[in-house]
């Protein structure tokens, strides 16, 4: 088995800050991606930004503050003629804290099977918690959660700004095709809400995972729909789809393990009556991927 190696390293910037206090969880995904890049150049593939990731899960480790530097270590699981599996682990460089850890898969049907390379087992704290990567990424029929009130978002049609620079949606910017957009009922999105003692809370992502089953291009009509699909005493499990509404068909699905904090005292708190309740009004644990 061989070592992982550095593949990327970036400084948490304050553009990077979200209103948590550490770095949003989009740039854990943006330090992954540009570690599959780097990786994906060192074996020699043909336009490797470009690469069809379409499985991306990251477990969450320790939050990360403004001006950390950060590095991304790097290893090939396993390869066959239809994709590759990808490890990454983001690091504090200074502490060696560990911030997160990913496993991508990337589509290799346009290419030679991969067959000799040196491959990494995925350690113990890179395996995942609550989500199971074995099971196949799937969503319900768009009817089913029409007929289910489970709408997000409002209808919408993808402009350039959704686009990230690219002809069709850029991956780091897949996140936004479910929670862009305004609030089905209308209501602004909140962020910030108030806990048991008057402290303002915030829900901390522990685990994701996207799959990604075709990546929209501009002018496609998008909403995307959600149900909560277990909870326990600080956690919530969703699972959330975005389906391209003139097809009918799913684009991604995105499941989430978010963990309830207390912003002020920088710890997790059990979830109170009414923000289990508004979950509660969501939750059906059979349009989850496992049983937690």
């Amino acid at each position: 088995m061989n070592e992982l190696t550095i593949t990327h390293t970036s400084t948490v910037t304050e553009d990077q800050i979200d209103h948590l206090g550490h770095m949003n969880v989009r740039y854990y995904a943006v330090n992954a991606r540009a570690a599959t890049t780097s990786l994906l150049a060192g074996l020699g593939w043909a336009e490797p930004g470009n690469a069809d990731v379409d499985d991306m899960y990251t477990r969450h480790h320790r939050e990360q503050l403004l001006g950390a530097h950060l590095e991304v270590r790097s290893g090939v699981i396993a390869a066959d003629s239809n994709s590759i599996r990808l490890y990454h682990e983001l690091a504090n460089a200074a502490s060696g804290e560990l911030a997160a850890t990913f496993v991508y898969r990337v589509r290799t049907s346009s290419r030679a099977p991969l067959d000799h390379l040196d491959t990494v087992e995925v350690p113990a704290h890179g395996a995942p918690r609550s989500i199971d990567l074995d099971a196949e990424l799937s969503a319900p029929p768009l009817a089913q959660v029409q007929d289910l009130a489970l709408a997000m978002r409002a209808p919408r049609t993808l402009g350039p700004d959704d686009m990230g620079g690219s002809s069709t949606v850029a991956s780091d910017m897949v996140p936004m095709l479910i929670w862009g957009g305004a609030a089905a009922d209308g209501e602004e999105f909140e962020l910030i809400h108030t806990g048991p003692e008057g402290q303002p809370v915030g829900w901390a992502t522990m685990e994701t995972r996207i799959g990604i089953v075709r990546l929209p291009e501009i002018a496609t009509r998008i909403q995307s729909f959600g149900a909560t699909t277990a909870l326990a005493e600080k956690t919530s499990h969703m699972a959330m789809w975005a389906y391209d509404l003139d097809r009918g068909d799913i684009l991604v699905s995105f499941e989430v393990v978010s963990l309830l904090f207390d912003i002020g005292a920088r710890r997790a708190i059990p979830i109170p009556d009414d923000l289990r309740a508004e979950h509660a009004r969501t939750l059906h644990p059979s349009l989850g991927s496992r049983d937690d």
